[in-house]
């Protein structure tokens, strides 16, 4: 798997999330996290992304729960579709 293709992955279904930040900065996020080896510093830039896209969502209009149940899952697969990324069979572990 390739980084391009990493990123396309982990932004899958995150239309909401793409108009509302913008489909520049999702991506620039994601793949600066994709590129990140380093699983410690990986997953706080991870974090970072997912407080900042609740944030976004809920300054857009949507309601705080479905924010975090929407950022809840592309968390899950930023997450995931770094460890097959990084893994080096391309199986998550």
């Amino acid at each position: 798997m390739k980084i391009e293709e990493a990123v396309a992955a982990a932004t899958a279904e995150a239309s909401t999330l793409l108009c509302c930040l913008g489909q520049p900065v999702v991506a620039y996020h994601v793949m600066e996290i994709m590129r990140e080896a380093d699983v410690d510093h990986a997953r706080e830039m991870q974090i970072a992304l997912v407080r900042r896209s609740i944030e976004a969502l809920v300054d857009d209009g949507l309601e705080d729960v479905a924010a975090e149940r929407f950022a809840s899952l592309f968390n899950g697969r930023v997450g995931l579709t770094w460890r097959l990324l990084h893994s080096p069979d391309g199986a998550p572990h």
